[in-house]
């Protein structure tokens, strides 16, 4: 599926907020377009079941599918916040820790404050590994890496089947749940999309 710039920044809107719906006016007006432009730039989308409409006709997006393209959405995401002089060790962390991980499957991430304030108090931090069994050993080098940077790091470090059993438990306040709409995709965005298809389903 093509995407042009109107329809990435619609996106990115909807990534941002996985489980959350927004009327066309909403989306028009977080990204400061018209009514007529959005609309333009959702049609395809709706049209290739990326985006759905809820119960209510309000707008969700659609994450058991195209994760190949929601991925792409989440690096520009990404980028975008690692531009920012101010995040630009995350991106040195981020970029350690995909250098010197031994896992073929991972997914890296940022949630909770930092995605939203320009002061976060702390840099929460989450890897998730394939196995429970590497938890703790995760957890060592992660915090090995983060020791050597002058950040508020808080890490973390869980495993699929963790992943699973919290995603499940939808009303239910744990980290997957909180980060579903407070999250940045520092590695890993494709499996972390199939994680919540299975997780959610």
């Amino acid at each position: 599926m093509y995407i042009n710039r109107s329809t990435a920044k619609v996106l990115q809107i909807f990534a941002g907020h996985i489980t959350e719906s927004f009327t066309l006016r909403e989306v028009a007006r977080r990204l400061k377009m018209h009514v007529s432009l959005t609309h333009r730039a959702i049609q395809p989308l709706i049209e290739n079941h990326m985006i759905q409409q809820d119960k209510h006709k309000n707008l969700v997006l659609n994450y058991k599918t195209h994760h190949e393209t929601l991925a792409f959405v989440e690096y520009l995401r990404r980028d975008d916040l690692l531009s920012k002089r101010k995040f630009k060790d995350i991106n040195l962390f981020a970029e350690e820790i995909v250098h010197k991980i031994k896992e073929d499957s991972f997914v890296l991430l940022v949630f909770g404050s930092t995605v939203e304030s320009d002061k976060p108090r702390d840099i929460d931090i989450l890897l998730i590994v394939d196995s429970t069994d590497k938890v703790e050993f995760h957890e060592k080098f992660l915090h090995n890496i983060a020791s050597d940077y002058d950040l508020p790091f808080e890490e973390r470090v869980i495993g699929f089947e963790s992943v699973y059993e919290m995603l499940s438990k939808r009303e239910e306040k744990n980290v997957m749940n909180e980060l579903l709409n407070k999250h940045i995709i520092l590695y890993g965005a494709e499996l972390f999309y199939r994680l919540i298809q299975r997780g959610r389903s």
